[in-house]
């Protein structure tokens, strides 16, 4: 079987030919997943040049218009020879022919690869826009626990947060219990503060609203003012976190930001607590040999592949006065920020504009997350990782309006 893609307009024709049969599946279901999941979501099937379509062959196309209707596109096969419309027909996919190209699909002998996409897509959301920020600090690093500056907070939709926090509302038990949280749209993800242990959700459901009690939190309330997308250029493949972050205050028009990210990850560098900061007693950790006794570094880039929904604050560093919850970037020194993220399996989202709550919830009812990280930038002469990095994906922001707080 051979395939060869061309992008015309907003489509890609993919012009097949040979056998679509049980030794050409895997690759014909490969190729055309890795086109979604670079966010080649119109697709035209050439299928003059296909003589044969086995079960096998047409399990493969429903896979792919499986994919392509989750993300709101289309799959049409055109100028199908006899045998392949009449095998399509016969076990009811008909709907999938068509004698023509689609109306708005000008054909050209342009030939591009799909890989090259652009990023300049950039969309006002609607609404007031900005975002309301409170700061809770009862923990400085590696001392012992503040209790009076512990709240509980209940996470509404309109809530962005990130921190270190526990479900239980019983102070005494919280203590053994504090680990990376994180909020988005009234879903909570929280990581449980042990080696291998694996983080847990909370939905807002009907009249149920999550609820945490937070030691350490930036909590934002509000709503995105804006959004863009961004993909592989012909010169980068992938955007890493300051980039980002540059773009944010840069579309915010403001010297600190609260922004999500759902994007495709090329590489993570972070780390979590894996034992609880509450058990800190009145004896300080001094010596960072220590520290290595409570958190849990990432030796390498990981989770390249998956996909991310991050939350994060950024601001100028050079506006930063005293502000130990937004840290510099060692990567870009002109940036202080705070971002935690939730690693999930990939699947592909829409392209265009999208409402943030709607996708956020869509991973959340999905399969369960991986984990959720700290991000570090990870600057060590000669063995240092650098920072995370992400293929595509889209960035909602918005400018922090009561800035005084953080700033």
């Amino acid at each position: 079987m051979e395939l060869h893609s061309e992008k015309i307009g907003k489509y890609l024709v993919v012009k097949a030919s040979g056998r679509l049969d049980a030794t050409w599946a895997e690759y014909f279901t490969d190729t055309f997943l890795n086109y979604v999941r670079n966010g080649e979501h119109e697709m035209v099937i050439e299928a003059a040049g296909l003589d044969f379509l086995s079960s096998a062959g047409i399990r493969s196309l429903v896979r792919v218009y499986k994919e392509l209707a989750f993300v709101k596109g289309s799959f049409t096969i055109v100028h199908a020879t006899e045998f392949v419309a009449g095998t399509l027909i016969t076990t009811g996919f008909g709907n999938w022919l068509s004698e023509s190209y689609p109306e708005d699909l000008v054909l050209t002998t342009e030939i591009t690869d799909s890989n090259k996409s652009n990023s300049a897509e950039s969309y006002k959301i609607k609404g007031s826009g900005g975002l309301e920020i409170k700061l809770i600090n009862g923990w400085q690093d590696w001392k012992e626990i503040d209790e009076s500056a512990i709240q509980a907070i209940k996470f509404h939709p309109d809530i962005f947060s990130l921190g270190i926090g526990s479900t239980s509302a019983d102070i005494r038990k919280a203590r053994n219990q504090f680990g990376e949280m994180m909020a988005i749209c009234g879903n909570v993800i929280f990581q449980v503060p042990e080696e291998h242990g694996h983080p847990d959700y909370l939905l807002a459901v009907n009249e149920f609203i999550p609820e945490m009690t937070v030691l350490n939190a930036l909590v934002c309330q509000g709503e995105m003012s804006g959004m863009f997308r961004f993909a592989p250029t012909d010169n980068k493949s992938a955007l890493t976190i300051s980039e980002i972050s540059e773009q944010v205050l840069s579309k915010a028009s403001s010297p600190v930001a609260g922004f999500v990210v759902i994007a495709e990850i090329a590489g993570l560098v972070g780390a979590n607590l894996i034992q609880s900061p509450g058990k800190i007693g009145n004896q300080p950790i001094e010596d960072l040999s220590e520290v290595r006794d409570w958190l849990s570094f990432s030796g390498e880039k990981v989770f390249s592949g998956e996909q991310a929904i991050l939350f994060g604050v950024v601001a100028k560093a050079s506006e930063i006065k005293n502000n130990k919850l937004l840290k510099p970037l060692p990567s870009n020194p002109a940036l202080a920020g705070h971002m935690h993220v939730a690693v999930f399996p990939f699947q592909p989202i829409p392209n265009g504009q999208l409402d943030l709550k709607l996708q956020t919830d869509k991973f959340f009812a999905g399969p369960s997350p991986f984990a959720l990280i700290h991000l570090i930038d990870d600057d060590r002469p000669l063995i240092g990782l650098g920072e995370s990095s992400f293929i595509r994906g889209a960035c909602w922001f918005a400018p922090i309006n009561n800035k005084e707080e953080v700033l």
